[in-house]
């Protein structure tokens, strides 16, 4: 392989980059996306000089061929369903996948320690819990920094899990920090008033609990106190809050509009009427879909209320709208077929720890598309394909060598 593909200074230089992403990401977006630029240079460099294809590369090829395949399937649901009129410019957010391959040409290969980038997603969470913190005390109504607050929780509870794939495992020191930046990252989670975070919160606590149970509990004192300690704060964080008992109250009062057919607008009840709404706008386009971006047009014939969004706050029925069964295939595809490897290589206790966090990185994402749109923003985008395209290579590789 090429030389300087090789060398040190180049991995040393991609791991500063890949470790200033996670604490980055929520709360300077434009270095984050500088970052992605420069390691889609690099990529673009090494296909070149170094005559690598990411989709012949044995670490790559499942990456390269679903990221690339869903962007196809995007593009195509524009081109049938708009011609010539085609507006491309909407595609611009999904461009990451397009770019996943050279992004995970660039970092795969990298000698970074699990240990080093969990520090650095945990110090995210401190950051960002800290953002939060103070704009709550300046009387913001969601504390999220500059970004949406959904999209701010979702990467919030991500970057959560991720940071304590190895808490069982780590140093007294190391707990201690884990300990410090979960208080953080529950504080911006909650305080960021993000319901789908919070379902997403409750879902993914229960499936990591059912792993880390199998593994490290048996009878062990220490690891069920460390647990306990976990959801402890976590339990404690979230029903604490002012804005956990708001958002809890205004649930109630829209589920018991919406069972007596009265459609408040709330954003429950406008959910719920653009699920159904979209669920009968798919009958009428169902293997292709009526273009993408054109879900929230094509489910409004089904309802009176004003759908006032470019989606229908649900990833899997936005894709199944826009893009067809092929889309919500291509989608799924995304989202399971990486997490089913990853699930298979837990058994494997050399690649057990990049194995949870990939898995946990999935999850989180298929969790966080039952409320809102996952891969909807750019940087959200850029925070899967990145780790996705470091951890992936990672657990194929460590486990055939």
């Amino acid at each position: 392989m090429n030389d300087t593909y090789l060398s040190q200074r180049y991995s040393n230089f991609v791991i500063v980059l890949v470790l200033l992403f996670p604490i980055l990401i929520n709360s300077i977006k434009i270095l984050s996306s500088l970052i992605l630029l420069i390691l889609v240079g690099l990529g673009v460099y090494i296909a070149i000089s170094g005559k690598q294809n990411p989709f012949k590369i044995k670490e790559l090829k499942l990456f390269s061929w679903l990221t690339v395949s869903y962007f196809g399937v995007m593009l195509l649901s524009i081109l049938v369903a708009d011609g010539l009129n085609a507006e491309f410019h909407h595609l611009g957010r999904k461009l990451q996948f397009l770019l996943a391959p050279l992004i995970a040409l660039a970092v795969f290969k990298i000698d970074l320690p699990l240990k080093n980038l969990l520090l650095s997603i945990k110090i995210g969470l401190i950051v960002i819990g800290i953002i939060t913190i103070t704009q709550s005390f300046l009387g913001y109504e969601r504390p999220s920094g500059m970004m949406n607050a959904n999209i701010f929780g979702d990467i919030a509870v991500a970057m959560l899990f991720l940071s304590i794939v190895k808490v069982f495992n780590e140093q007294p020191k190391e707990q201690i920090i884990t300990f410090i930046s979960t208080i953080f990252g529950i504080s911006a989670i909650t305080l960021s008033g993000n319901r789908g975070s919070w379902l997403s919160l409750l879902i993914l606590s229960i499936i990591y609990l059912v792993i880390v149970y199998k593994r490290n509990f048996h009878n062990n004192a220490k690891y069920k106190l460390i647990i306990f300690g976990l959801f402890t704060i976590m339990l404690v964080l979230v029903t604490s809050t002012q804005t956990f008992n708001k958002q809890i109250l205004n649930t109630e009062v829209a589920m018991e509009r919406w069972s007596a057919g009265n459609i408040e607008k709330s954003s429950i009840g406008e959910r719920l009427n653009m699920w159904t709404a979209g669920l009968k706008a798919a009958k009428e386009s169902p293997l292709i879909g009526h273009g993408y971006r054109n879900a929230n047009k094509a489910a409004q014939k089904y309802t009176d209320k004003d759908i006032g969004y470019t989606h229908l706050h649900n990833e899997y029925i936005t894709n199944l709208v826009s893009a067809g069964i092929i889309g919500l295939l291509s989608l799924v595809a995304l989202l399971f077929l990486p997490m089913i490897v990853f699930y298979r290589k837990l058994k494997d206790e050399k690649t057990y720890h990049y194995a949870l966090m990939g898995f946990l990185l999935c999850a989180c994402y298929a969790t966080f598309g039952l409320t809102h749109i996952a891969f909807g923003e750019e940087h959200v985008n850029a925070f899967y394909v990145l780790l996705m395209g470091f951890l992936l290579p990672k657990v194929i590789n460590i486990s055939n060598t």
